[in-house]
């Protein structure tokens, strides 16, 4: 009897053993993790760029992926911009903004939407999470340097942002910084308004450039107040030719340099239309002459800010402003 029993035992000691394993396998189920996904938002500006095509791009092995490959969306009536990668992509990232159906872009100089017919792009060592990317002629100068250093790569993303607003710390340039007064979110904080007032007064003085300066020119020499009948042209020839400045990711040629800075420190940057995000999230536009304190003021409180608030925001904004 000892002896079955104890054969019997082997032998469901033997199935448990091998049923236990299987069962195993089978009863413990891995848990599935859905990533998270990243969030791109900015927006794009010269001025602000509304209703455009806008693709974020994943930067792979250097090469930035198709445009077909990329994320998508498009720009509101304010420029602003949200894009979201699903896969919860971490890295080197190109964002353009291309020109569609209907896009235009406001001319500072005059508060007149003209046509948008161009693309702009800017590069960003990486993003992840919730991450923000603003796009203006001044980030376009970057990603072109980038677009003759290939592979990219993260380092040599920073060092061209970095070489650009180098080039452009005389007019106070942060490519950070948003292309748009944001009341709602920075209305307490002078120093962000400043830099965003002068990001603003900085792409006006671009628009006045395009128009006035023969020093910007076209691929072919022509000066880009003398290219083509409309604003719209005239600026989209003053974004190559500032682009054009760059002839790698930390290298410049000396000569167009100094026309652009020549061209840029020419304008004397009054009446200008900034677009304001109110304190309840909307955008409005306000005219403003950008080198005067009273101007300033009065455009700060019409777009709802109390008149001692503005006496004394204005005053500090003021110091940031190129």
């Amino acid at each position: 009897m000892n002896k079955i029993t104890g054969l019997a035992l082997s032998s469901v000691l033997a199935m448990a053993g091998c049923g236990g394993g299987g069962g195993t396998s089978a009863d413990v189920t891995s848990p599935v993790t859905t990533p998270t996904a990243t969030s791109v938002s900015g927006v794009a500006a010269k001025g602000i760029v509304k209703q455009a095509n806008v693709l974020v791009c994943r930067i792979v092995n250097g090469v930035p992926e198709a445009d077909a490959e990329c994320a998508s969306g498009t720009t509101g009536t304010d420029g602003s911009f949200v894009v979201t990668m699903a896969d919860a992509y971490s890295g080197p990232t190109l964002v353009k903004v291309v020109a569609g159906t209907g896009s235009t872009m406001m001319d500072e100089t005059t508060g007149a939407d003209v046509p948008y017919s161009m693309t702009m792009r800017a590069v960003v060592s990486s993003v992840s999470g919730t991450a923000n990317v603003n796009v203006t002629p001044f980030s376009e100068m970057a990603a072109s340097a980038m677009a003759l250093s290939m592979p990219m790569d993260a380092t040599k993303i920073s060092q061209a942002n970095a070489a650009v607003q180098s080039m452009m710390t005389g007019f106070g340039i942060d490519l950070s910084v948003m292309p748009m007064l944001d009341l709602k979110n920075d209305g307490t904080d002078s120093i962000k308004l400043g830099s965003e007032a002068n990001m603003v007064k900085q792409l006006a003085r671009v628009a006045m450039a395009a128009k006035n300066s023969n020093l910007l020119k076209d691929t072919n020499g022509v000066a880009c107040n003398a290219t083509g009948t409309t604003t719209s042209q005239q600026i989209a020839c003053a974004v190559a030719a500032m682009s054009s400045v760059m002839t790698g990711y930390v290298s410049s040629d000396p000569t167009k340099v100094a026309n652009l800075m020549a061209a840029l420190n020419a304008q004397n940057v009054t009446n200008v239309t900034m677009p304001v995000r109110r304190a309840d999230g909307t955008v409005g536009m306000q005219f403003a002459d950008m080198t005067s304190l009273i101007s300033m003021q009065t455009a700060m409180q019409n777009a709802g800010m109390a008149v001692n608030t503005a006496a004394n925001t204005t005053n500090a904004m003021m110091g940031r402003m190129h």
